[in-house]
This record gives C-alpha cells, sequence and structure tokens, in this order.
C-alpha cells in the first residue's frame, strides 16, 4: 500500500513540476498564471510532505527529488501497459474491415465517365 501511495504522490508532484514548466513556456500579455502556479506547487508541496511522512524522513530538497523519482519510475512501470493497451488497439484498428461507402462509389464511377 506504501508503495501506491508513494507512486500516486510522485507522479501527482512531476504531474505538477511539468505543468508549472508548460505554464511558464506559454507565458503571453492575456494569460494570469498566478493561480494555477500556485495551485500547482502546493500540490508538489503537499506530496512531498505526505512522501517525507511515509518514509520517515525530514522535509526538505532531498525529499522532494526522492519524491519526482518515484514518480518518474512509476510512470515508467506503467509505460509498458500503456504500449501494450495501444499494440492492441491499433492491430484491432487495422484488421477491423471497412464498410463499403457509396460516396466513394459514387466519386469513383464520375471519375471514370470523364
Amino acid at each position: 500500500m506504501e508503495s501506491i501511495a508513494s507512486a500516486f504522490l510522485g507522479s501527482a508532484a512531476l504531474t505538477s513540476l511539468l505543468i508549472i514548466l508548460a505554464t511558464i513556456g506559454t507565458l503571453n500579455p492575456y494569460h494570469r498564471p498566478a493561480i494555477p502556479i500556485a495551485v500547482t506547487t502546493a500540490v508538489i508541496f503537499a506530496s512531498t510532505y505526505l512522501h517525507s511522512i511515509f518514509n520517515g524522513v525530514s522535509f526538505d530538497l532531498v525529499a522532494l527529488r526522492t519524491n519526482l523519482i518515484d514518480g518518474a519510475l512509476s510512470m515508467f512501470d506503467l509505460i509498458y501497459i500503456a504500449f501494450s493497451v495501444l499494440t492492441v488497439l491499433i492491430i484491432q484498428a487495422s484488421l477491423k474491415r471497412r464498410p463499403d461507402d457509396p460516396l466513394i462509389a459514387l466519386s469513383d464511377a464520375e471519375s471514370g465517365s470523364e
């Protein structure tokens, strides 16, 4: 149970960090990034704090680094499942027989009559 919580907290912190980077990368004069950056920063701090409590370490930069690393490693563990699902979906899409479209037959008939 602790590993699932650790993976979830690390993934939340890593995703929040990526959201902050994307928000900073898309700044423009009409953009108000204060609230999204504040919320994602709060998520990072909360998940790191909970992660440090679970592991019994102090709440510092090492805990943040460990939290982000656990999140990245747990996301890499899920990549195999995602690739398997994607492979099955691509195989299903390539083996599916499409119904005959009357509009394509009509356009073929019109192009042959010219």
